[in-house]
């Protein structure tokens, strides 16, 4: 009989979420976006009637000696391919200066005024990024990290010290948020917040969420009003027809559709809430 890490295929958060690295899948999604943008800039070179401005050459070179601070001489004798994606797939070159270089270019166009193509850079990358469960994300011209060490060992903490159903709820939900190639964020944030409820009907006997947390002083554990209040509009959250989450879609546009950052931060939240609600009750 297999376990359930093995049924699900589990592994570590942190071997899920990944930070600190760039494994080939997210080279090849990073050089994707290159080659979408080398078409666009090609492409763009056409409609500049009568000149021959290389757009995505301008961009080469700017990279050659800003990014890689190589001598605009050597260029031509180096270049058969793209200094991006040669950069970016060379194993010898660290994973946070391949960051530096994405990010050079997006101030790279945002400089020259390309706030079209910068948008439509940003959001292919960013695609990538919540699709492979990449930690960081462009935002205002900027890599940032959204997913730290500490929210990822949260996790690691909640699924070692937990009860084994606390433990299954939170399991099936990084399993889900994890998926490929596109995760149940629904069913993930479902699982995440059941985890919650598992946790404080436990401590309490109450058979919901919402009179568990009502309880939880009356079986010895005090919390901050606002705490127990933002949990409670979590829980409603998600049960809001228009999510589909715990209950039937009601929204019959099928409009609203919960994203990878919201499955991760119920993920992060639930497991740091539990995490409280343990050392609480110590």
């Amino acid at each position: 009989m297999t376990l359930f890490s093995e049924r699900y295929d589990y592994v570590k958060p942190s071997d899920l979420i990944i930070r600190e690295s760039m494994p080939p899948s997210i080279q090849n999604a990073i050089c994707s976006c290159f080659d979408d943008l080398e078409d666009i800039l090609i492409e763009k070179n056409i409609e500049y009637d009568g000149k021959q401005t290389n757009l995505y050459r301008e961009l080469d070179i700017h990279l050659w000696m800003c990014a890689l601070n190589k001598r605009k001489a050597n260029y031509n004798a180096y270049r058969e391919s793209s200094v991006a994606i040669t950069f970016i797939q060379d194993d010898e070159n660290l994973w946070f200066k391949k960051l530096d270089l994405v990010e050079t270019v997006v101030k790279y166009l945002f400089d020259q005024g390309e706030q079209d193509i910068l948008n439509d850079f940003i959001n292919k990358l960013n695609y990538h990024f919540e699709r492979l469960n990449f930690a960081y994300r462009i935002i205002d011209k900027h890599i940032v990290e959204i997913t730290s060490e500490n929210e990822i060992k949260s996790i690691e903490d909640t699924l070692q010290n937990s009860t084994n159903n606390i433990r299954m709820h939170l399991s099936k939900a990084l399993e889900l948020y994890s998926r490929r190639p596109h995760g149940d964020y629904s069913n993930s944030i479902k699982e995440s917040i059941s985890a919650v409820e598992a946790c404080c009907r436990a401590r309490t006997g109450e058979n919901t969420l919402g009179k568990a947390l009502s309880n939880l002083k009356q079986n010895g554990i005090t919390i901050p009003n606002v705490l127990k209040e933002a949990f409670e509009k979590l829980y409603a959250y998600t049960n809001q027809g228009e999510t589909g989450i715990r209950h039937s879609l009601m929204d019959e546009a099928g409009t609203y559709v919960p994203s990878g950052a919201e499955a991760l931060f119920m993920l992060v939240s639930c497991s740091a809430f539990i995490n409280y609600l343990n050392k609480k009750s110590q």
